[in-house]
Parts: C-alpha cells; structure tokens; sequence
C-alpha cells in the first residue's frame, strides 16, 4: 500500500501530536481561546509538558500568523517572551532563554511601547499579528509549543 503525502502529512501530525494540537516543523502547538494573565497561560502549558511558544523564525511566524487569521477571533495572544524577571529590561525567551533581540524578531514598528510597564510578550490582531509588549495581568488567549523530542519524554 503506498500513501501519498498529504495522507502521510495527516497520519504524521495524528501519531505525533496530542488531539487537539497542531503540527509544524519539530514542533506541536496548542492554539487555546481561553483567556488568562500571561503567569496562568506559562502554568496552563507547563501544566501539559509545553511552554509558551517561542517564535524563534519567519516561517514559524507566518505558521501561526495564518492560524490566527483563518481560524481563531481573538484579539491578542500571548507568546512566550517576557522581560519581568530581568532586571534591565531584557527580553528573553522562556521556554530556550534565549534573548529575543539576539535572534529572529517582529515587532511591530512601535512596540516595545512601555518600557518598565508593559512586560510580557504578545500577538496583537489589529497590529497584524506583529509582537507587542504588554501588561502581563490582562486576559489573552495563549499560543503552547513543544518540541517532538519533548512530546518522547512525557508519553
């Protein structure tokens, strides 16, 4: 029986992902519509072995970009960027750690907008889905990423 790629495709994201999640490259995301301050959303995805996705390139960008305007309304998302625990306002990564300004970034022209205010990292809609800081106690709806190799680990 030989399986053409698209069924492979669909057979691939179904063995590798949990229900529910969507696979990208080395990656499963959990687009979740619920919305919660930006401390929650980091619990709700450790709380099922991911982390707030860290968009660490264009084309990862553009995966989710096409998500949230085909198939989710939702005004703003949280990413997994913040800048609250540093204490020169650097912008860092949680889930790899990685300062975001020393990698891939996006934001928007204007933004970071409220230096020392606004210290979490998101998805604005009517900024294009470009990033945007803001303030971490606001309810959003939160974007979950692991890794496949992670996914091995926790079953």
């Amino acid at each position: 029986m030989s399986v053409n790629f698209w069924e492979y495709q669909w057979i691939l994201n179904s063995v590798v992902c949990p229900i529910g999640w969507d696979h990208y490259g080395n990656s499963c995301y959990l687009f979740s519509k619920d919305t919660q301050p930006w401390n929650s959303s980091l619990d709700s995805c450790a709380s099922v072995g991911a982390s707030l996705v860290a968009i660490e390139s264009q084309t990862e960008e553009t995966f989710i970009q096409n998500r949230l305007r085909h198939e989710f309304a939702s005004f703003m998302w949280w990413l997994g960027g913040t800048d609250q625990f540093t204490s020169n306002q650097t912008w860092y990564w949680v889930q790899t750690e990685q300062k975001i300004n020393s990698g891939y970034t996006d934001w928007y022209r204007t933004e970071p907008d409220r230096p020392g205010q606004q210290h979490c990292l998101a998805l604005r809609k009517d900024l294009n889905y470009q990033w945007c800081d803001d303030y971490c106690p606001e309810l959003h709806g939160y974007i979950c990423e692991i890794t496949l190799g992670d996914l091995d680990l926790i079953g």
